[in-house]
């Protein structure tokens, strides 16, 4: 039987719809990233073995970051800032690799009688260039700010150590602590670290 000339209208125009719907529908958030994400895959693996020196290492720290990245979709604001975003969002994924090989250079590796002063083993992870970036970034926060990421996240004392020799509660310190790291990822945004070099 066949269909009248309104069910038949309708489909047509159903199908118009379904056809237009993916010229006229935005791209989410997760869409824009996944894009990003694969159209810079070979930028950031070149910077990640630039930075790392270690092929596995990259690859895990590459892997961290795109896991990060889709996870943590929904905070992109500005969907024309996503390569600031991006790198930002690396440059943190680097920091805490860095950090987590110190500290588990730190539990593995006993130091021998005689050898380098514990000073050149805590800044054996960056290598020059990055220590430059980060003592003049950190130069550029307020002193509190310098003070605690030097302690917690460049020094090696434990966190109640420190809290104690602040005279803040453990719960202070960490509230301190997320404040400034947010101040130190902000300034280290304005840094001329390119994801192109």
């Amino acid at each position: 039987m066949p269909l009248s000339y309104a069910a038949q209208s309708e489909d047509i125009v159903a199908e118009e719809q379904e056809r237009s719907e993916p010229e006229n529908r935005r791209e989410t958030n997760r869409e824009i990233i996944e894009r990003v994400l694969v159209g810079d895959y070979v930028i950031f693996r070149r910077l990640a073995l630039k930075r790392l020196r270690d092929r596995l290492a990259a690859d895990d720290v590459l892997q961290s970051f795109c896991v990060k990245a889709l996870e943590r979709a929904h905070q992109l604001r500005d969907e024309n800032a996503v390569h600031g975003w991006l790198g930002r969002l690396f440059e943190t994924t680097l920091l805490d690799h860095y950090r987590a090989s110190a500290r588990l250079n730190a539990k593995t590796t006993p130091l021998e009688p005689g050898g380098p002063p514990l000073e050149e083993i805590s800044g054996e992870s960056l290598s020059v260039d990055e220590s430059e970036v980060v003592e003049e970034v950190l130069a550029t926060l307020r002193p509190a700010y310098t003070q605690i990421i030097r302690q917690m996240d460049l020094g090696r004392d434990e966190p109640s150590v420190i809290a104690s020799r602040l005279h803040i509660s453990p719960n202070n310190l960490a509230v301190r602590l997320h404040r400034a790291r947010g101040a130190f990822r902000d300034a280290l945004a304005d840094t001329p670290i390119a994801l192109q070099t």
